[in-house]
């Protein structure tokens, strides 16, 4: 599936649930930042995993603070790499936004599972993110 059909693909949710994994989400959030800017890709990164996990019944698992969290760090490494146009390239670059591990180096659970970071950002408890990293 190319990029167009991928993003059609999520944004009519007939994108099967299952080929949503963690690179897919990534590449998600890489092609629209990429196309649409932070002010711009972020709201559509908000609505659109909103709208997928309503669509496979999962819609109380939204969460604000994990999802501004890894649009931010997507949008930091294409920041370092404008002009990476491949998503596996960029990948292989940056092997680390794949590692779901990388969100606790900065919240603690508590925080992160808390009501406020599941309905607004919260800043992170345990390591602040880079200054660079934020808007």
């Amino acid at each position: 599936m190319n990029d167009t059909d991928f993003l059609k693909a999520f944004e009519s949710c007939t994108l099967p649930h299952d080929q949503f994994p963690r690179h897919a989400y990534i590449c998600m959030a890489w092609l629209v930042l990429r196309r649409d800017g932070w002010e711009g890709g972020v709201q559509y990164i908000r609505d659109g995993i909103r709208r997928f996990a309503s669509a496979n019944g999962a819609a109380p698992k939204y969460h604000e603070t994990i999802t501004l969290f890894w649009a931010r760090v997507v949008h930091h490494a294409i920041a370092l790499a404008p002009n990476i146009t491949d998503f596996e390239q960029f990948i292989a670059a940056y092997p680390h936004l794949l590692d779901t591990t990388i969100i606790t180096q900065h919240y603690s659970r508590e925080m992160l599972w808390s009501d406020a970071a599941r309905h607004a950002w919260v800043e992170p408890d345990l390591q602040p993110l880079p200054a660079d990293m934020i808007r």
